[in-house]
């Protein structure tokens, strides 16, 4: 089992403490005496990361982003998956207010939001000072923003509120008034957060998270206002490379295998761990998402998987057959159990974008390429009853760093300049594949290049947006290019039914 950091062993550690029926009552106690020191500050801080494991379910942000793209698909399957047509939605660009993949990805959100405001509260509250109490409230305002970036990336214009004590409905404001008021306070704090990683800040907000996320502000700001800030993405990006404080991983299985908390790539990573986030909401159980119930036998799992979640076809053949990531990332073609045995069934990555429509039918069994980029432990542990992966999920990973820094070179016309960049040649390299030349190296090919590398984990939806791809007609999405406003997701109906300050943006009912 890997070990788990400090801020959730310590938060885990509170939860459980109640069996001893002689134990102190904090909830009693004045808060200077409750947070009197780093570990129980951490340990307060911990419920608005352990909020984050909540990203990766079945029905949550990370599903609704990736059935936005082109990279995932989640077609009918023998009466299955239909699920009252919300994937159908999502994938086809026409999308309710009250679809339950925009609902789920919005509460998980704002709930984040809420945890960060009510922590940030408590902290402030606590007359207690000592060294690390600056750094953990710096932690937990960047956080709030990574959450917030999140919502104005997805919704536009969002609900906001930074005061926990607000007792009325939070008033709608602008993305631009989110995207300035997120910028500075990530500035305010960024001098107080850990500017190295180590095991201690492992799967918490450090300098790097939080140069990141600016990095990523300034390359959406054309896409988003029409104001170009490539420099500053390139800036905030040199600020990570330069550090040396990150690598390129010799093999890109590094990244997401069971032990992947070992990556150097890992900038800011979701914690999971099958003891302790074993079922329901904090779990990663995405083989179970992914594989048939064939595949058991690949992998020696004990547990049923529910053969939903499949590679997009077109997106499939984005993949050089030379690419190492094609089969490092997807299950296909004929399969073979765990001891090399043939288990008769091939998965077939392309077919018709056709079956997706049919509710009572939809796909065959083995349509499709899965997904094996966070391969499940092969040791025969996944029970019916205990479905999470170890793997941990990279959010902020490096090679993102150096492919957004490429980018920002490549549109300020800097194409020599970033096929030169050492980092991105490996990011080639490690796929078995010839770097670019500066020919090469167009934004259209850039564009694939960032599909190819960062396949599934969470970001080409807004990649989609900032190269102009996203309303374009790909397999099952048809060509929306005149709806521009289908650039936003409804917000939720009952969001909107809620709070009485919440205007429904453009296009939607």
């Amino acid at each position: 089992m890997k070990k788990l950091y400090i801020f959730f062993s310590a938060a885990l550690a509170m939860l459980c403490g109640c069996t001893n029926l002689d134990e102190e009552v904090y909830s009693n106690k004045d808060m200077d005496h409750f947070f009197t020191n780093e570990q129980e500050l951490i340990s307060n801080a911990g419920r608005a990361y352990t909020k984050m494991q909540g990203f990766n379910g079945e029905q949550s942000l990370w599903t609704l982003l990736l059935q936005a793209s082109d990279e995932c698909a989640v077609p009918a399957h023998g009466g299955e998956w239909y699920s009252n047509g919300r994937y159908e939605e999502v994938q086809t660009n026409n999308i309710p207010s009250t679809n339950k993949l925009v609902k789920k990805g919005w509460d998980w959100i704002f709930n984040g939001i809420a945890a960060c405001n009510e922590i940030i509260y408590e902290t402030e509250l606590s007359s207690v000072e000592f060294e690390a109490k600056d750094k953990i409230l710096a932690e937990i305002r960047v956080l709030r923003c990574f959450y917030y970036y999140e919502a104005i990336s997805g919704w536009g214009n969002v609900p906001f509120t930074e005061d926990y004590t607000e007792t009325g409905y939070p008033k709608q404001k602008s993305r631009k008034e989110v995207y300035d008021i997120i910028e500075q306070e990530i500035k305010d704090n960024i001098q107080y957060l850990d500017a190295a990683p180590s095991k201690e800040n492992y799967g918490r907000i450090t300098q790097a998270a939080a140069y990141t996320l600016l990095a990523k502000m300034y390359l959406n700001s054309e896409a988003w206002f029409g104001t170009a800030r490539w420099q500053e993405a390139a800036d905030a990006c040199k600020h990570i490379i330069d550090s040396g404080n990150y690598i390129i991983e010799d093999n890109y299985d590094t990244n997401f295998n069971i032990n992947d908390d070992q990556s150097k790539e890992n900038i800011f990573a979701i914690v999971y761990d099958r003891t302790y986030t074993s079922t329901g909401s904090t779990a990663f159980y995405l083989h179970t998402l992914t594989l048939e119930p064939a595949s058991e036998a690949t992998f020696n799992l004990h547990a049923g998987p529910w053969a939903g979640f499949l590679c997009e076809p077109d997106f499939f053949q984005t993949y050089d057959p030379a690419d190492k990531r094609l089969a490092q990332s997807w299950l296909y073609g004929e399969q073979y159990s765990y001891t090399g045995e043939d288990l008769g069934f091939a998965y077939e990555p392309v077919f018709d974008e056709s079956k997706y429509y049919n509710a009572n039918g939809g796909r065959g069994d083995y349509d499709g390429a899965r997904c094996r980029k966070w391969a499940p432990q092969t040791d025969g542990s996944i029970t019916s009853y205990d479905i999470s992966q170890d793997n941990d999920f990279a959010i902020f990973r490096y090679a993102d760093v150096v492919l957004m820094y490429v980018e920002s070179l490549v549109r300020q016309g800097k194409s020599a300049e970033a096929a030169a960049v050492p980092d991105f040649q490996k990011i080639r390299t490690r796929a078995g594949l010839k770097p670019y030349t500066a020919s090469e190296l167009t934004l259209d090919e850039l564009y694939k290049e960032r599909g190819r590398e960062m396949a599934w984990e969470g970001w080409k939806h807004e990649d989609m947006i900032r190269f102009g791809t996203y309303l374009k007609k790909h397999w099952a999405h048809p060509d929306q290019s005149t709806e521009t406003w289908r650039n936003l997701f409804p917000i939720p109906a009952d969001a909107i039914n809620a709070n009485p300050n919440l205007k429904q943006n453009e296009g939607y009912n």
